[in-house]
């Protein structure tokens, strides 16, 4: 093993890879030092049960796409997820038993209520934003909060940001990849992005579901193929459109490894030098600015944890779970031991050296 246990819960909890399985443990290897979880989720009730009718009103179906495989799955799910999502106790605990410190906690991507009339979107994330705030209180030295805010009019997400860092003590954001017909890199949110640029707080961008859901009903590929894809736009439009060469000191984490663009940039430099109509207007080749976005770990396979280090550095890459949802990974600090092309120090950065400074954790 490569990692010396220094927190208690760690050493309770840490098994080798043939005890996993033992008591429901799955934790592989403990840690020298913090292990911090970016990518974890928590809903709001209140806002959910506030919420049921402006989407009526508006006609907004949640979860409407997929198969009847996919909708009998998704309800079964809800069931045994609930209550991992509503009990700070069973959270705890489960961090205990997976070997994580801390969680930087956000509301589920299906609260981001970015389709509802400004106003009512603002006192949703509120909602959610106090409701998160409580709970961060309860375990103040294992929690810290990702707030949401309502991106669907500039003026109060930025008010509700200001908020959420100043009042709330909130470390970062979670954002969606589009708000409805605006693309990230729409003109009316440049205050937001220069306002989130001055506070220095993360942004963790998370999909939910997917916008072209017309192929993707089978097999769940709305989450497989289509969440990645959004990633994979999202940063695209940030890059093309000029944000993050306007807001260079910008810290955008992107889930699920940063969709499928990490591991092909390079088809977008080829066109970049190939194409007057793809580098107009960009003054580097978009592989450059790439390089500024830092990428969870949730993806599942050591080769690819491997890659986004070697590519990106392993101050980019920070470590996640997806907690509580089934798409999640369960054995986190094990799943970054078996990258074996990993030293010490860069393994130590990936499981929660770089979040800590990016959440400001000292």
């Amino acid at each position: 093993m490569f990692f010396k246990c220094t927190h208690a819960h760690h050493a309770a909890a840490a098994r080798s890879p043939a005890d996993e399985g033992a008591a429901g443990a799955t934790v592989s290897n403990g840690s020298k030092s913090l292990v911090v979880d970016v990518h974890c989720h928590r809903e709001c009730q209140a806002a959910m049960e506030m919420m049921k009718a402006e989407a009526e009103r508006v006609g907004f179906v949640p979860l409407q796409f997929g198969n009847d495989i996919t909708r009998k799955v998704n309800a079964a799910q809800i069931e045994f997820i609930k209550p991992k999502m509503l009990s700070l106790e069973e959270r705890i605990a489960d961090m205990d038993r997976m070997g994580v410190d801390i969680q930087a906690v956000s509301i589920s991507p299906y609260q981001f209520y970015y389709w509802a009339e400004p106003e009512i979107g603002r006192k949703a994330s509120q909602m959610e934003n106090d409701d998160l705030a409580e709970a961060v209180a309860r375990y103040p030295d294992r929690l810290v909060g990702l707030g949401t805010v309502p991106l669907q009019n500039t003026e109060m997400a930025v008010a509700e940001m200001e908020r959420c860092v100043d009042e709330l003590g909130f470390r970062g954001l979670e954002i969606n990849t589009h708000v409805g017909g605006d693309e990230l890199s729409a003109e009316r949110l440049a205050p937001f992005w220069a306002r989130a640029e001055e506070l220095g707080i993360l942004l963790f961008m998370h999909p939910a579901g997917y916008t072209s859901p017309e192929r993707f009903g089978d097999h769940y590929f709305l989450n497989i193929i289509g969440h990645p894809l959004e990633s994979t736009i999202a940063i695209s439009q940030l890059i093309f459109g000029g944000v993050i060469d306007r807001h260079p000191g910008l810290k955008i984490c992107v889930a699920h490894g940063g969709g499928f663009l990490p591991s092909y940039a390079g088809r977008m430099d080829h066109a970049y030098h190939a194409r007057e109509d793809v580098s107009h207007g960009l003054p580097k080749p978009p592989g450059e600015y790439l390089k500024k976005f830092y990428f969870d770990t949730m993806v599942f396979a050591p080769d690819q944890i491997e890659f986004l280090v070697e590519k990106y550095g392993a101050d980019h890459v920070l470590l996640g779970t997806d907690y509580p949802y089934d798409m999640g990974e369960d054995d986190p600090v094990g799943l970054v031991a078996r990258a074996g092309k990993l030293t010490d120090e860069q393994r130590t950065r990936v499981c929660g050296g770089s979040a800590a400074e990016l959440l400001k954790l000292n």
